[in-house]
């Protein structure tokens, strides 16, 4: 997936925030998760590296990364929900190291993205989850008139998080996440993997 313009994360964060501002005084009771629809939004920060070694060489992108994670389904049975996961990271101008040393930044955007499965289950009454999705994606490097995508590959998510109910439906809260991913290269048998650490704002409605 490649994006232009203006970028996806912020927009998401900014979502967050216009949903916890306009919580107001609508604080409800802790509740289960019984059934019905599910939705989490998260959307954060935090740091991510993707490397490959083709036993002769190894190169390295690592830096900043913006985080996205959306969540869609339903309670399937008290407290757990099976959901579709959209999940992601975008780095801004990363740095490159080759075979150990630091070359400098790249003068673009490394982006990965994937869709996939997942189940999400609620520790109660406290309203903590864990949530692992496991699916499909790539990554793509954008930088002026070059852009290169990687072949399709794995790609897993694992969320640890808190929520407090605002509403009969809503609940806000933070959590901290980190996706694994192997993609494989279009020019070698290797693969460009590694995992990004973020700490994420989430809204869910059930």
């Amino acid at each position: 997936m490649h994006y232009r313009g203006s970028r996806p994360f912020p927009l998401m964060t900014a979502l967050l925030l216009t949903l916890l501002l306009s919580a107001g005084s609508a604080a409800a009771g802790p509740r289960d998760h019984q059934d019905g629809f599910f939705l989490r939004l998260s959307a954060g920060g935090g740091s991510g590296s993707s490397s490959i070694d083709d036993g002769t060489n190894e190169a390295e992108i690592s830096g900043s990364v913006a985080d996205v994670n959306i969540a869609i389904g339903a309670i399937i049975t008290p407290n757990l929900a099976l959901h579709g996961t959209l999940m992601g990271w975008s780095a801004q101008d990363p740095d490159l190291e080759f075979n150990g040393t630091t070359v400098g930044e790249i003068n673009g955007d490394v982006t990965a993205t994937g869709i996939g499965a997942g189940l999400t289950y609620f520790f109660m009454p406290v309203n903590m989850y864990l949530s692992g999705s496991l699916g499909v994606g790539s990554m793509e490097l954008d930088a002026g008139n070059l852009s290169v995508e990687t072949d399709s590959g794995l790609f897993a998510d694992l969320t640890l998080g808190k929520e407090w109910w605002v509403g009969e439906k809503w609940a806000l809260g933070l959590a901290g996440g980190v996706t694994m991913h192997s993609f494989g290269d279009p020019d070698v048998d290797e693969n460009w993997s590694g995992t990004s650490f973020c700490l994420r704002f989430s809204a869910s409605m059930n």
